[in-house]
Formats: C-alpha cells, structure tokens, sequence
C-alpha cells in the first residue's frame, strides 16, 4: 500500500482531494445577471428572426415575359430561322429581341451546345460567345444572318 505523503506519477499526494469551494456572493450574482443578459438577448434574436415583415403584392395587367415584339423584331425572328435551317449543325434556336440562342450539334452528332448571339439593330454586327473556340458553325450562321438581313435591307 503506498504512502498517502508519497506523491504519485503525477506529483501530488494520493491523499490530497481538492474540493470545490463555495461561490461568494457577488460571483453568483454577476453569473446570475449574466444567465439572464444571455437569455435576454437569445429571445430577442429569436422575435427578430420570426419578425413578419409586411409584404405587398403588386398586380400587374400582363405578364412580364408578355412584351409584344416590334415588327422589327418578327422580322429578325424569321430570318434567324431561316439562316438556322441552312446551317445543318443548328438544331435550334429561340430569339429575344436581337439575341438569338442556338443549340448546336456535337461533331459526335450525340449532345448540343449552346452558342450566344446578339445583332446590333442598326448596323447588323454580332457579338458572339459559345464554349469551342474552334467551331465554325457559329461564324457560318452570323454570315448567313447578316446575308439575310442585308437582302431583307436592300428589298
């Protein structure tokens, strides 16, 4: 049986128990105003996080994507078309104003991609974005638009 005043591996006596000792007064008041404040300021976040902000419901006559396109706009739409139909690698294309959208066959012939134009208006020229750099399909269709577009001009 060891020594109690023998000190363990960990250097203390083995009799030694340390004990707790008692809160003074003012530290179980300071721990007490502190469990409130921290309760106090969880339930305000909560109330703020439940907080029902005032919504309003705006009616409108027509739907936002209900815009009637211009004459101009028809135009452009069916020349777009049909350059599409003479380029064989474009399966489809939609058009928003002067932005047209196309989905263009893989060389696989097996998926599409996407291809972005959008036509100045007045002076026919394209900006382009598509995801190959060397596609040729792409520069096929804008020539082939602006071929249209400068028929439909000089008509």
């Amino acid at each position: 049986m060891p020594d109690p005043s023998t000190p363990d591996e960990d250097g203390e006596n083995a009799s030694s128990v340390e004990t707790a000792k008692p809160l003074s007064k003012r530290k179980k008041i300071l721990l007490g105003i502190g469990a409130v404040a921290v309760a106090a300021v969880g339930s305000l976040l909560i109330k703020l996080a439940q907080k029902n902000y005032a919504t309003q419901d705006v009616e409108t006559d027509e739907s936002l994507d209900a815009r009637v396109p211009t004459p101009a706009e028809l135009e452009f739409a069916a020349i777009v078309r049909a350059a599409a139909e003479s380029v064989w690698k474009i399966k489809s294309v939609s058009t928003s104003g002067f932005n047209v959208e196309a989905k263009i066959r893989s060389n696989s012939g097996r998926g599409t991609w996407t291809a972005y134009f959008r036509f100045d208006e007045e002076t026919g020229h394209c900006h382009y974005s598509h995801p190959y750099q060397g596609a040729t399909a792409p520069l096929f269709f804008i020539e082939e638009v602006q071929r249209r577009l400068a028929e439909a001009a000089n008509a």
